[in-house]
């Protein structure tokens, strides 16, 4: 299928939909955050409960990121493959 088969509405919210996907897969995790858990995560044994409150929460946050960027990923290569087309705005 070509992206001129498609219907202009649908081709603008696919193009709407590659670049939200795009921001999704291409994010990073401020820093301070990353360092933040990875210091935490150094001495989990001596943490007290609300430092292994946010702790549990980073890690949980980072997973969740983790996961929703391989999936923003994957989706951005499955409508590179439906519509090459839409790869020139990707």
């Amino acid at each position: 299928m070509s992206a001129n088969d498609v219907a202009p509405q649908l081709r603008q919210a696919l193009e709407g939909t590659v670049a939200a996907l795009k921001r999704v897969a291409d994010a990073e995790l401020d820093s301070d955050v990353v360092q933040r858990m990875h210091r935490l995560g150094d001495r989990k044994e001596f943490l007290d409960a609300s430092e292994k409150q946010e702790y549990d929460w980073l890690v949980n946050f980072l997973m969740n990121r983790t996961l929703e960027k391989a999936e923003a990923t994957v989706a951005l290569q499955r409508l590179r493959d439906a519509v090459p087309d839409l790869a020139a705005s990707m």
